[in-house]
């Protein structure tokens, strides 16, 4: 069994949607407590109100997906770092997102789990190396992985989990199927970093 959690303090780094897809990716539930997310069957909403999670969000292999804390770690973020096999923290390169990055590693780190963080959606090569350069000064030898700016996560959303397990290269698709396959190595070094 594999649970991952992808967590930030900020919002809009794009944590929600590299959690859907990384669990499309290992045909697991998404447990979110973004109650703007996309309604997918396969994404579980815990309400704000919830202090844990719910059994049937505890048991299976699942992902994680949950921001919005302040300083102190939310009392469902306290329990899914108890139960996951990995922590990630998706980021931008922008000056707070990257400073969100430290504070939310800065919170989880005791926990003994393994970390991550993912720079995303980037078109600059420039700008993600100096955000990584920034990330690898501040917290040492964390794993950072770089997923570009992309479309595939607009698609996925629109068209659903059926098109992305059938991304190919008719009607212009080429691109998206590369992204999609560069994604993938990503997601399976994450599983990688929880032993799985």
């Amino acid at each position: 069994m594999m649970k991952t959690l992808f967590v930030s303090l900020k919002g809009g780094v794009g944590k929600s949607s590299i959690a859907l897809n990384y669990a499309i990716y290992t045909n697991t539930k998404c447990v979110t407590n973004d109650i703007i997310a996309p309604d997918n069957d396969g994404m579980i909403k815990v309400p704000p109100s919830k202090k844990r999670l719910p059994l049937n969000c505890t048991k299976k292999n699942t992902v994680y997906d949950f921001g919005a804390m302040s300083t102190n770690i939310d009392p469902k973020v306290a329990h899914a770092i108890k139960l996951c096999d990995a922590v990630v923290i998706p980021t931008l390169t922008d000056p707070r997102s990257l400073q969100a990055t430290v504070d939310t590693y800065n919170l989880v780190k005791d926990s003994g789990k393994p970390i991550a963080i993912i720079i995303n959606n980037f078109t600059k090569q420039k700008k993600h190396d100096a955000a990584k350069q920034f990330l690898l000064s501040t917290l040492g030898q964390v794993p950072i992985f770089a997923m570009r700016s992309t479309t595939l996560f607009e698609r996925v959303a629109k068209d659903g989990e059926r098109w992305y397990s059938h991304v190919h290269q008719n009607n212009g698709e080429y691109q998206l199927n590369k992204t999609r396959k560069s994604h993938e190595a990503v997601y399976d070094a994450i599983a990688r970093l929880g032993g799985k």
